[in-house]
């Protein structure tokens, strides 16, 4: 016999409230009966108004149920009230088999099965498989459906794994076979996952030096953010370059050599670095700067200037290791925003170059000096400054903000002292 619509729909919702009942689940000190309404299916079935014909129509189909000895119906006036299952353990199963479905039981064991085969994957993929085994077995639904989840873990798989520069649209056609749905529908959920994560690590959950992923993420620059995590593990946006304003000179792989002069800036792709072999500074001092609006407008004498558009990942803290080892009797300085993030950043390039990078312009006396040009902290910026002071860092830059609530962009230190 073929099934309609209709009685798809109250065959299935009968077996929803079935399978979620403490009956099925064998716990019921009492017995249960499970039913539902013919409004549930036809909005304006007791109304006066409604036609006689699709009423009829509607009860034809119902009555067939009957007569498969699925359901009873209670009627009022002629019409019915409720639509009732009839317990029958046979009855479930034929019911399952017309909906085309598994019995829930074994659906949520299939379910755990799926996930149990990545919890020997790296730390992250494996927190997420737990997370969803831990929700099966309470009676939730995992966070996704299946088929979203596989991708996901596919893309997690990828994103981990990955060494080489790849461009966020190239991830999407290798991973997901389109171009665009990286952007349309995963991007944002596997960036949570990845910052969500209580993994100790970003690519190599190996390394224990490793930073941890921020528990928390701007609302205002979230997909800015994002972008900044991915580049952690060599996915970008768009191409990333390095730019460069000063006095030396570099010597590629193949020995061609390229002089770098401060009135000519140069910028370079990132995925050229590792074909860089030499790279010899002839001004005083090396300055990384954050923002390319200051990189361009500062000027001092005698300072080499290196913007690395965006995150400092880890080609590019290897690259300012390779300078530094060539270069090591130079003065090495950082300039960023007067606020928690920006010497945030600072710590963390200190830390994963172990350089001595010296903040410039990047003090109380700045931040007085141009107190009129400064906003107001935000709550991931007081945490971020609490956190910093914690830890012992830069504490009387972060108590001062605090106090008088104020962060400053370097953008307008680097237009006012040009």
């Amino acid at each position: 016999m073929m099934y309609s619509k209709i009685q798809k729909e109250i065959l299935a919702r009968l077996l929803q409230k079935y399978e979620n009942s403490k009956t099925y689940a064998n716990e019921n000190a009492v017995n249960q009966s499970f039913s539902v309404r013919p409004e549930d299916f036809m909005k304006d079935y007791q109304s006066d108004f409604t036609d006689i014909a699709k009423i009829a129509e509607f009860e034809q189909q119902i009555a067939l149920l009957e007569e498969e000895k699925f359901v009873e119906t209670k009627r009022k006036n002629g019409r019915i009230q409720k639509i009732s299952a009839i317990l029958d353990e046979e009855n479930w199963k034929k019911i399952r088999s017309i909906l085309g479905v598994k019995e829930k039981k074994d659906a949520i064991e299939e379910e755990k099965s799926f996930y149990r085969q990545f919890l020997q994957e790296n730390e992250i993929i494996k927190n997420f498989c737990t997370v969803q085994i831990e929700r099966l077995e309470n009676g939730k639904n995992p966070q996704y459906e299946r088929s979203e989840a596989e991708r996901i873990i596919a893309l997690l798989q990828f994103i981990l794994s990955n060494k080489e520069e790849i461009l966020e649209r190239e991830l999407s056609i290798a991973v997901l076979s389109d171009s665009k749905l990286w952007e349309k529908k995963y991007k944002s959920k596997v960036c949570r996952i990845l910052w969500t994560s209580p993994a100790k690590s970003h690519a190599e959950l190996d390394s224990a030096s490793r930073k941890e992923f921020p528990n928390q993420v701007r609302n205002d620059e979230t997909q800015e953010t994002d972008e900044n995590l991915l580049e952690e593990f060599n996915i970008y946006k768009n191409p990333t370059y390095i730019y460069f304003k000063g006095n030396g000179k570099i010597t590629f792989a193949d020995k061609t050599e390229i002089l770098l002069s401060k009135n000519r800036p140069l910028a370079f792709p990132s995925s050229s670095l590792k074909e860089i072999e030499h790279i010899r500074i002839f001004d005083g001092g090396i300055m990384t700067v954050e923002n390319l609006t200051s990189f361009n407008r500062i000027a001092a004498p005698d300072i080499f200037y290196i913007y690395l558009s965006g995150y400092h990942n880890s080609a590019k803290q290897k690259f300012l290791c390779k300078i530094h080892s060539e270069n090591p009797e130079k003065q090495y300085f950082h300039f960023g925003d007067i606020d928690p993030d920006g010497f945030d950043i600072l710590e963390n390039l200190r830390e994963k170059t172990k350089i001595n990078f010296v903040p410039y312009k990047m003090d109380v006396q700045t931040l007085k000096k141009y107190r009129d040009f400064a906003k107001p902290l935000e709550k991931n910026d007081i945490a971020k400054a609490q956190t910093l002071i914690s830890k012992n860092h830069f504490a009387d830059e972060m108590n001062y903000m605090l106090s008088c609530n104020c962060k400053l962009e370097q953008e307008i230190v680097s237009w006012k002292e040009r």
